[in-house]
């Protein structure tokens, strides 16, 4: 029992410092690895079509800002679909308007007739898209001018089915939205580019940004309309045809995210529901058939997970033994070395960042904050979505209104 106890005490200790250290090892290679590649477009994508392609559903408050940014994108072979899902506000009249006024031919409505969910939409937009590749983005998000030129960078192979960019917080007027320009800069980022180098590929593409090859789209027939997270989920269908997902940390793309706590716990608990899915539906062909970097990358969210568990497991064992010994202690040593990693991996971020993600002096008021919030709200999202899924689990997916800050 005692041996029992010691393992559990030590898996839950040490699960966030030999990630850290994972991340910080992957993140550093990473930056080698793309300096050898040199950094230039393949000849194979020089000057190829782009079409990029964004959902619409009540999006009237923020698509303009998106259209003005898609027009300032530094590309000349590239055009715009928007497709509307049968929105309830004014989200039609207002591209409608817009596209009256502009003299450039780039950019194309569609409007269904009926609501029928993101990925299903994207879908239908599919449809009328011939250009090799498609960059889907959301309704909310500003894509930087040469992120185009900085994905087809990665698409170093036939077998490039999907590149995905790196997001940057823009809203930072509170303190849980300068917690998440941290969290992007120092823990995500790291993530991707430790995936990218240690594990042949990433977990999932980010939604927001991302350049799909249109015949791996088509080979594995478009988006789940009833995954939960359609980004997570085409992922794996297209790693489970051989497919490589790549990372293109250059390739900006300005985003919204949840600047209450309700929001933010509401984004992170379906993106954790949308991987236990990815998981569930997986976990038999890369267990039996996958690469040894497809089981890795499934092991690495399988154990995150059990972490969770061990954790309140641990506080439970904790908290029994402190109240019947009347000794309050923590583990220093654990701690400081925790904390020390933490300042590391936000370094590292910031000098591979480059300044991109224009981190100011506000923001680095919430550091004392960072590495706290990261392990306790991935904890908290770990168990919530556990909780879903064993309960409450519906496979659905649908349209949803995000919290985007104030």
């Amino acid at each position: 029992m005692t041996v029992m106890s010691n393992i559990l005490q030590f898996y839950t200790a040490h699960y966030p410092i030999i990630m850290s250290l994972v991340w910080l090892i992957g993140a550093g290679l990473s930056s080698l690895k793309w300096q050898s590649n040199g950094h230039q477009i393949a000849r194979s994508t020089h000057g190829v079509k782009v079409t990029v392609l964004l959902a619409m559903f009540n999006e009237e408050s923020t698509i303009l800002e998106t259209l003005t940014a898609l027009t300032k994108i530094q590309y000349a072979n590239y055009d715009v679909v928007i497709v509307d899902d049968k929105s309830t506000d004014h989200s039609v009249a207002v591209v409608s308007q817009w596209l009256a006024k502009q003299s450039n031919t780039k950019f194309r409505l569609i409007p269904l007739s009926q609501n029928i969910g993101k990925a299903q939409a994207l879908n239908e937009a599919i449809k009328h898209i011939d250009a090799p590749f498609i960059l889907a983005t959301d309704a909310d998000a500003l894509l930087a001018p040469d992120v185009i030129d900085q994905l087809l960078r990665q698409v170093t192979s036939d077998r490039v089915a999907a590149v995905t960019g790196k997001p940057v917080v823009r809203n930072r007027t509170t303190l849980l939205g300068r917690l998440q320009t941290l969290e992007y800069l120092g823990i995500i980022d790291r993530i991707k580019r430790a995936q990218a180098s240690l594990y042949g590929g990433i977990m999932t593409v980010a939604g927001v940004v991302v350049l799909y090859r249109r015949e791996a789209l088509l080979a594995v027939h478009g988006f789940d309309r009833q995954a939960i997270t359609e980004d997570i989920d085409i992922t794996w269908r297209l790693r489970k045809q051989h497919w490589q997902i790549r990372y293109a940390a250059d390739a900006l793309v300005y985003i919204l995210v949840p600047e209450t706590v309700k929001g933010y716990f509401k984004q992170r608990v379906r993106w954790s529901v949308g991987g236990i899915e990815v998981f569930l539906k997986n976990k038999a062909w890369v267990l039996g058939k996958g690469y040894l970097h497809q089981k890795l990358l499934l092991l690495d969210m399988f154990f995150s997970h059990i972490w969770a568990w061990f954790v309140m497991m641990t506080l439970g064992q904790y908290v029994v033994q402190a109240v019947a010994n009347q000794t309050f202690s923590l583990p220093g040593g654990v701690l400081f070395l925790y904390t020390v990693l933490f300042f590391v991996m936000f370094l590292q971020g910031m000098i591979q960042d480059k300044h991109q993600s224009q981190v100011g002096i506000q923001d680095l008021f919430a550091i004392p904050f960072y590495s706290l919030f990261y392990w306790l709200t991935a904890l908290v999202a770990a168990l919530v979505s556990q909780f879903q899924v064993v309960f409450f689990y519906q496979q659905k997916g649908s349209w949803e209104s995000p919290d985007r800050g104030r």
